[in-house]
């Protein structure tokens, strides 16, 4: 019976040896950030539809404000008139 416990415990052992390389092997890796890996955007079309998604909310942001009876100015390229002014409605 101790060289059946014996034989076990080898197996236990080697399985167990087994199983840590494949850890420190896979799971112990540094890994980097996936926005380290993305390309950056190069296509203009995409860049002009973030700009004007950017200043349609902006202008959104700023009708919230003037229902509300706040004075926001819009913080776009044309700063010539104030966001009341524009219309709001």
């Amino acid at each position: 019976m101790c060289e059946q416990t014996q034989a076990r415990r080898a197996t236990l052992d080697e399985e167990a040896a087994a199983r840590e390389e494949i850890l420190r092997r896979h799971c112990n890796r540094l890994r980097e950030p996936e926005r380290d890996h993305r390309p950056p955007i190069q296509d203009e079309q995409a860049l002009a539809e973030a700009a004007r998604a950017r200043e349609l909310l902006a202008r959104h942001h700023a009708a919230v404000a003037v229902v509300r009876g706040h004075t926001v100015p819009l913080r776009t390229a044309r700063q010539s008139q104030p966001a009341l002014t524009r219309g709001a409605a």
